[in-house]
């Protein structure tokens, strides 16, 4: 079994350090955020997410195109509920999720307006899609079939229903029953061909289902040649339905930031808002104005003074060569901080900026880290940065263990409470109170 005794060097970060005062505030915040069980949490910068809408717009071709933000998969970690509640205090017009049961919830915590759900709904689930106003995307006969069953059913209580409800609280919100038609440019995932598109379109006027909108999704936005083919499909598809009142979108965040379909009546971030590119191009991401909206931080949960000889973490793929300071920190591959970051990850110790190398391996609810000196036991460190750093950044870890960073910041498992700060949310560094976990 392969023992590494000997650490990498503890290096300085290349991306940005807090100056003192900055530090001292999150070190007297730390009884804060630990009241929640974890010296370990997720800060987002709600000012920084107002920002990259506003860049959302500013290079959107149709800047009266609607926003449907897309806060699936727990807002993509950064927390679905109070992600979506500022997207609609700032202006958002509509949100996106991938499942009912994140519409749901989103229901349950007072969010309203339009809820746009993107994967196929199968016809038994647009009853609850009908309740709650939620528009589900279509993609086949059935489920015209069955919203129009719902709607029947609804018709003698449309009074009662809680999707009436939530409709009228918003004067621009669709009918409760409305549906978006899918159609498969060539991703070949979700969405009808685009031969069986007129016969849906009638299906819903015969049936009297409300259909506000027909859209795509792209595969790949950097294989340009594909992606035009695409746009050109859908535009050749929809163009007998132009000179009426739908709404036609396929630009995603992608789209949005090389001009490919956000001349349409809608788009749909998703990874931009966060501050995140969907792609490998970080300078021009950033150069638009896009920020990174969360930095994973945390305090070490123990710190040991080891002698050289130690062995250190599962599988014994760690011996210390000399004495060395390991401090522990209360996250592990059960929060979806990968274990394959085992051995060769970083956290930055903010006070002095320097990259502390990760050593033997992650478990499922501790990593622990080589430190140059002991801390001090408010002292605060950088698991993930809100920036493009190569090594501890969302963007820069992906890239070291081989993924996109939509999944390390979407695998951070809810027991990571989120602290969400910024002018805007009421809440800043000096004041820590708004700490949400769902």
């Amino acid at each position: 079994m392969m023992i590494h005794s000997q650490p990498s060097d503890i290096r300085r970060s290349s991306g940005s350090t807090y100056d003192n005062s900055t530090y001292e505030k999150m070190a007297n915040a730390k009884c804060q955020y630990s009241s929640m069980g974890r010296t370990v949490y997720l800060d987002v910068d709600l000012d920084k997410l107002t920002s990259n809408i506003a860049t959302v717009r500013k290079v959107s071709l149709n800047p009266t195109a609607v926003v449907c933000a897309m806060v699936k998969g727990n807002g993509y970690g950064h927390g679905a509920v109070e992600v979506s509640r500022h997207l609609k205090k700032i202006g958002v017009e509509r949100l996106g999720v991938a499942a009912i049961t994140e519409a749901l919830q989103l229901r349950e915590h007072g969010i309203t307006g339009p809820i746009h759900l993107m994967g196929n709904v199968h016809a038994s689930e647009m009853q609850i899609c009908m309740e709650n106003s939620i528009i589900p995307t279509v993609s086949c006969r059935e489920a015209i079939h069955g919203m129009a069953q719902a709607i029947n059913n609804a018709a003698l209580s449309a009074h009662k229903s809680l999707g009436n409800t939530i409709a009228l609280e918003e004067e621009t919100a669709p009918p409760a029953g409305t549906i978006h038609i899918k159609i498969d440019t060539g991703m070949s995932r979700n969405g009808c061909q685009p031969d069986e598109l007129d016969d849906l379109v009638e299906l819903c006027e015969e049936l009297n289902v409300p259909l506000e909108g027909m859209y795509s999704h792209f595969a790949d936005y950097e294989e340009t040649d594909f992606t035009t083919n695409q746009l050109n499909l859908f535009y050749e598809t929809i163009k007998p339905y132009r000179s009426e009142n739908y709404l036609f979108h396929i630009s995603n965040s992608g789209g949005i930031i090389t001009g490919q379909g956000s001349e349409l009546d809608m788009v749909r971030p998703g990874i931009c808002i966060y501050g995140l590119p969907p792609g490998g191009d970080s300078a021009t991401f950033s150069d638009m104005g896009f920020q990174p909206i969360a930095s994973l931080l945390g305090t070490p949960s123990l710190v040991k003074n080891l002698p050289a000889g130690r062995v250190v973490g599962y599988g014994l793929t760690y011996k210390t060569d000399c004495e060395q300071y390991v401090a522990t920190f209360p996250i592990g591959y059960g929060d979806g901080y990968f274990r394959s970051l085992s051995n060769k990850g970083c956290v930055r110790r903010n006070l002095t900026g320097e990259l502390c190398p990760l050593v033997g391996r992650v478990s499922m609810d501790a990593i622990t880290f080589r430190v140059s000196e002991k801390p001090s036991e408010t002292e605060t460190f950088t698991l993930i940065s809100a920036d493009f750093d190569p090594v501890i950044s969302a963007t820069g870890m992906a890239e070291m263990v081989g993924t996109i960073n939509y999944e390390i910041t979407t695998r951070l498992a809810s027991r990571i409470p989120r602290v969400y700060t910024g002018k805007e949310s009421g809440t800043t560094i000096d004041n820590l109170v708004n700490v949400q976990a769902y």
